[in-house]
């Protein structure tokens, strides 16, 4: 036989597996018949555990009714399920091959029994399998601890029941609801205020709470949320951590069919508009309660049918009792006061708490009023009530519509009550201060004059006659100068008091002026009249009495001051007014102070043609000032040349006022001067005189300018009277009208005559001084005429002297007139004074004057409108 290398028996290959390793036939065939088992066998555990987390899930969802939403959950059961169907091919396809390959085993071919099996694995067997059990191991342990909690859980709500939650959601716009089982996972998330902030409903879902929000806002929550699962309702707010949004959270127990708690609901509601809304209104309120408590006003609502008063900012005891003494108030809003009731406010009426009796009338009626008023407007009144300390107060209402009821009808009234007792009691004062003199508390020319016409009245009616005393004090100037305005007003005080205790009870007083008092004696006897002998009458003998009671001196301060008066006595008489009584009065006083004072004069028919030539003179006069009139009387100034007489050169103007009627009348300065003064006048004559006098020398001055440097300046002389002066500020008003027309101090003159320079007191000789120290010419006109000594003129504050026309008239016939005017020239150079000599109408008394004086009269110049041109020299 030949020889066989292999010989009879079957040479012996290596068989490699897998891992590359060489394995005995025996031990390869075992391997290859348990690897091919063990595939199948790790196969079909792999399927078998895909299947059961399938099956978990499955449960779970069917459990807790979430099959139909929870589309994470659905999706991963389907994929585990395809994996699972996976394996379980693959091990039933292992089995169906491993009959068709068993020839290959029992051939000792393991070769392609692995070959085969490698081919139904697709790939590697060891990976393969270890792989696939290892993900299934993983994946199986991951979702039992993901799902575990959530599908294990008790079933919290069915479809229907979820659907209600996610309704109700959608129909609050702004509230969110959620749902949390006691572990405080999330189940069911809804509701478009978590988007805002920042959430994702979807992903909450599933989540814990301290998972789903961040830390802070989980230390916020998780009480309430455990205290909800624990049983425990609460409602709490919080801020939005994205936008700053205000919720309002409220929890509470959720619990199932058995009455198990199986979670709670929990509603988040965006409340920041009406938490805005309420700060705003609770500003409003306390903006509002911080002004009615700091108003001294009450503000109140009250109801129209019942008069109760529904709602007040206070009571009206506050109002009038103020605090207690420990500083706290009685306040019993809304109660009205508490003040007391009137006896007839038995219908329970809040409104008429305390009102006097007198004036619940009036509140009624205003109440009235004001429901039927329209909308925007008011009633106001005012009454008195009767404080808890029984004095009486005044209260001012205003009341308006507030609140309509269905039928369109006002329902209620707003009012708002002020307490103005103060108030009343100053208007009262006024009225008093407007009626009465506030120095004597004595009546006033306007109480004065309705007394009067009373009186007058009276007498119509019952034919008794009445009489009107005009008392004017003589030397009362003398008493200020000596000792003031204290004692003047002392002087008259005690006056007042003597003057009252002269008076029957139904007579009356009043003071009228500075030092001027008029009396009303009622009731005389028809036959008592004003008798012609001295006393013979009831008004005569009063008026002596009034003489008696001021003959004694007055004692104020230890010093004595004695007064007497001028008392000019009327009859009033039927038809007449009260102005034209006291007028008559008036100018009988007038009489009596021209024929020596401290004396009665009655008023005559020569008094009453003189009142009416004095009312048509004050009446003309009154018409020529009202330069807008027209066809009224005229006032104009007439200026008189004034000359120095040694260079024949003109020195000055005199301006003279002239008045004509509305018929061209003239009415000479004598007339209408004293009026002006006694009717106050003077102050504006004055003015416009001046006013035109310093215009027309700006306009004469610009026409004729100086022909060489050595012509003195022309000046301007204006008259000041004795009242002008007392009604005036004498600096400021010349100082004004000097500005006005751009004139300097040293171009103007004022005239004022003797007496009121001597008359005049510190303040006006103190302004003459100030005006001199200016440059003002400072005149004394009419000098003379004998009403003091000549030592005045060394204090008196002037610059010239005028010597009266009556003087110039008689000097070159009177050696007397000659002496008193050579004396009073050479005094006036002697104090380094100027001089005019008024008057001047002949050659001869030209003649007789030295050339050292200044000259005036119609022999030199008439008063002419407008300064002629001729007037140079």
């Amino acid at each position: 036989m030949g020889h066989n290398p292999g010989g009879s028996r079957r040479a012996r290959r290596p068989c490699r597996v897998a891992s590359g390793c060489v394995f005995p036939a025996p031990f390869r065939r075992a391997f290859t018949v348990s690897g091919w088992l063990s595939v199948v066998i790790l196969n079909g555990i792999t399927a078998a555990a895909y299947l059961g987390i399938v099956l978990f899930i499955v449960r779970g969802l069917l459990r807790t009714g979430q099959l139909r939403t929870n589309r994470l959950a659905v999706a991963t059961a389907a994929i585990f399920l395809t994996c699972a169907a996976h394996h379980l091919v693959h091990a039933l396809h292992l089995l169906a091959g491993f009959d068709s390959h068993a020839s290959h085993l029992a051939a000792g071919s393991d070769t392609g029994m692995l070959d085969a099996m490698r081919e139904s694995m697709g790939g590697s067997v060891d990976v393969a399998v270890t792989a696939s059990t290892a993900l299934a191991g993983v994946i199986y342990l991951g979702m039992r601890r993901f799902y575990g909690p959530l599908l294990g859980s008790p079933a919290m709500f069915d479809h229907a029941s979820e659907a209600r939650y996610r309704q109700l959601a959608a129909n609050l716009p702004h509230t969110s609801v959620l749902l949390v089982d006691c572990d405080l996972r999330f189940v069911l998330v809804e509701g478009g205020g978590l988007v805002t902030e920042g959430y994702d409903p979807q992903r909450m879902e599933g989540q814990l709470l301290r998972d789903a929000v961040p830390p802070d806002v989980y230390t916020q929550l998780e009480p309430h949320y455990r205290a909800a699962v624990e049983g425990n309702e609460s409602s709490f707010d919080t801020v939005g951590h994205r936008t700053g949004a205000i919720f309002q959270v409220k929890t509470r127990p959720l619990r199932d069919g058995s009455g198990r708690i199986v979670g709670a609901m929990v509603l988040s509601e965006d409340v920041t508009a009406e938490r805005q809304a309420r700060s705003e209104l609770e500003q409003a309120r306390a903006f509002r309660d911080a002004v009615l408590t700091a108003s001294p006003d009450i503000t109140t609502v009250t109801a129209v049918d019942t008069g109760r008063v529904t709602w007040a900012s206070r009571s009206l005891r506050s109002l009038l009792d103020g605090p207690n003494a420990d500083g706290s108030v009685d306040d019993d809003r809304p109660s009205w006061s508490g003040l007391g009731r009137p006896d007839d406010a038995t219908d329970g009426d809040d409104r008429l708490d305390g009102v006097v009796e007198e004036d619940i009338d009036v509140v009624r009626a205003a109440d009235r009023e004001a429901a039927s008023l329209p909308e925007g407007e008011s009633v106001s009144i005012r009454y008195r009530v009767r404080a808890s300390d029984g004095t009486l107060r005044w209260l001012s209402r205003r009341t308006t519509p507030f609140r309509h009821g269905p039928s369109g009808a006002v329902a209620e009234v707003l009012s708002v009550v002020r307490e103005v007792t103060d108030v009343v009691e100053a208007e009262r004062a006024l009225e008093r201060a407007a009626l009465q003199d506030p120095l004597t508390g004595l009546p006033n020319r306007m109480m004065l004059l309705d007394r009067i016409g009373s009186a007058i009245e009276r007498g119509a009616s019952t034919g008794a006659a009445a009489a009107v005393l005009f008392c004017d004090l003589d030397g009362f100037k003398r008493v200020n100068d000596t000792g003031g305005h204290a004692a003047g007003d002392a002087v008259l005080v005690e006056v007042a008091r003597r003057l009252r205790s002269v008076l029957r009870a139904d007579d009356s007083i009043a003071r009228v002026g500075g030092d001027e008092f008029v009396l009303v004696i009622e009731a005389l006897p028809a036959e008592s009249g004003f008798d012609k002998r001295v006393g013979g009458g009831l008004a005569e003998r009063v008026a002596e009495r009034i003489r008696t009671v001021l003959a004694a001196p007055i004692v104020h301060r230890g010093r004595q001051y004695v007064v007497s008066a001028s008392v000019g006595m009327v009859l009033v008489r039927k038809g007449a007014s009260a102005q034209e009584v006291l007028r008559d009065a008036d100018s009988a006083m007038y009489r009596a102070k021209q024929l020596g004072k401290d004396r009665i004069e009655l008023f005559d028919d020569a008094l009453r043609a003189n009142a009416l030539e004095r009312a048509y003179v004050e009446q003309t006069l009154r018409s020529a000032l009202d330069s807008g009139r027209r066809g009224a009387a005229t006032l104009s100034v007439a200026y008189q040349p004034v000359y120095d007489l040694e260079s024949r050169q003109l020195a000055s103007f005199e301006a003279l006022a002239r008045l004509r009627d509305d018929s061209g009348a003239e009415i000479t300065p004598d007339r209408f001067i004293p009026v002006a003064e006694d009717t106050g006048l003077i102050s504006e004559l004055g003015e416009r005189v001046l006013d035109d006098a310093l215009r027309t020398l700006a306009q004469w001055r610009f026409a004729n300018p100086p022909t060489s440097v050595s012509n003195a300046p022309v000046t301007i002389a204006v008259n000041f009277s004795a009242r002008q002066a007392q009604h005036v500020d004498m600096s400021a008003a010349v100082g004004a009208a000097l500005a006005r027309h751009d004139m300097a101090p040293v171009d103007l003159v004022l005239e004022l005559t003797e007496s009121v320079l001597l008359e005049s007191g510190s303040s006006m000789l103190r302004q003459l001084g100030e005006l001199r120290a200016l440059g003002v010419g400072i005149a004394i006109d009419d000098f003379g005429t004998g009403f003091a000594s000549l030592r005045y003129l060394a204090t008196l504050p002037v610059s010239a002297v005028k010597i009266d026309r009556s003087f110039t008239a008689t000097m070159t016939s009177d050696s007397t007139s000659s002496s008193i005017v050579r004396a009073i020239i050479n005094l006036a150079r002697d104090l380094n004074l100027g001089c005019v000599v008024e008057g001047i109408e002949t050659l001869d008394q030209l003649d007789a004057l030295p050339s050292s004086v200044q000259g005036q009269g119609y022999l030199l110049g008439r008063p002419a409108k407008v300064p002629a041109d001729t007037w140079g020299s």
